[in-house]
């Protein structure tokens, strides 16, 4: 065990030191000695160091209140119920580590003396894997709902397909494919318990076909009086997972409307390899500080991403073999550039310069 030396300066002896000592080791979860009346940490093993990112100096200079810096109250009835009760549970109680992170933990503290003094001996258990569990739990619950309400929307518009009016039919078979790809996302999730990419299903389409349902379903002019264009990109052939590039190409351009663009310019460009397609937008620019981490889920820095139909649009183009990037971004607009492999060119890796 790692005994910091304000435990081993009090009065106790060598055996009662090498006791304590030889019972930490033993334990498997993280153990800390805390002295309630000086309200320090003043024992610690060393799967505590590991979890906390300490060593034991550092430990040495720290309170509980150091560990728990958000919970205080909830730290003091804690603590209060251990030498009231002489045991004390705590569900509710995350340890900040010396990164900064918070880790959700399971606190059970007793009370036990030591030389005759009262000391809360308290077993850290890491609760991430069992939050994650519940939350896995949680999505496919919510997921299987879901599916039903989807199913539903399939047959209604299933029924619209057999209408009179051709327009009906029309958004009738958009309705159908958007329920479909929402129908399949769901049963991916049930079935493996995760939101994870497939492997995209390549298959021939062009451009302008892709184009027509993006304008259909964006309904820009509609919901926020944009123009979405895209000259000369009816014949323009992709061969890739027709779902995926309609989903990244509508998270670009619903984060465009988004931002206030009132134009969004859609283009393209065939190469021999690489197929390019650039989203261009009039908006504002994105923010200076999204930059670094823009495709990222999550950052270090709160509410500096670049969302998360960014990074979803990111990893199905890297799952198609592509690439997605920012082109510019400024008070004149926003621009990104999706490469992808050309018809007939096999998936490898991206060429330095690829669309450029």
């Amino acid at each position: 065990m790692i005994l910091i030396d304000s435990l081993s300066s009090q009065s106790l002896s060598v055996n009662t030191t090498d006791a304590v000592a030889q019972l930490f080791e033993e334990l498997y979860d993280p153990a800390l000695l805390i002295d309630p009346e000086q309200g320090a940490i003043v024992g610690a093993n060393h799967a505590a160091c590991l979890f906390l990112g300490y060593s034991a100096d550092e430990l040495a200079a720290l309170t509980p209140a150091d560990i728990h810096p958000h919970e205080i109250p909830r730290l003091d009835a804690f603590l209060s119920a251990v030498k009231h009760k002489g045991r004390w549970v705590a569900d509710d109680l995350a340890c900040r580590v010396k990164s900064g992170g918070l880790i959700p933990a399971q606190v059970r503290a007793t009370l036990v003396r030591i030389a005759g003094r009262p000391f809360v001996l308290a077993i850290v258990h890491d609760r991430r894997d069992a939050e994650l569990a519940e939350l896995g739990r949680s999505i496919r619950k919510v997921t299987h709902d879901l599916r039903n309400t989807m199913v539903a929307s399939r047959l209604m518009s299933d029924r619209l397909r057999r209408h009179e009016d051709p327009l009906v039919r029309q958004s009738a078979e958009i309705i159908a494919r958007s329920v479909d790809r929402a129908l399949g996302m769901c049963e991916r999730t049930l079935e493996a318990g995760s939101a994870s990419e497939p492997k995209p299903r390549r298959e021939r389409f062009t451009l302008g076909d892709l184009v027509s349902e993006l304008h259909a379903a964006a309904g820009p002019e509609e919901v926020a009086a944009v123009r979405l264009e895209a000259p000369d990109v009816e014949t323009m052939e992709l061969d890739a997972d027709y779902d995926q590039i309609f989903r990244i190409l509508m998270n670009l351009i619903r984060n465009a409307i988004g931002a206030g663009s009132t134009r969004i310019l859609l283009t393209g460009n065939s190469g021999n390899d690489w197929t390019t397609i650039v989203v261009r937008d009039n908006g504002p620019g994105l923010p200076e500080a999204m930059l670094p981490c823009l495709f990222a889920e999550k950052s270090p820095v709160a509410g500096k991403t670049g969302g998360l139909g960014l990074a979803i649009a990111w990893e199905l183009a890297r799952n198609n073999g592509g690439d997605l990037t920012l082109v510019d971004s400024g008070p004149q607009g926003t621009a990104f550039r999706l490469v992808l492999p050309a018809p007939g060119a096999g998936p490898g890796e991206l060429a330095a310069g690829a669309g450029a």
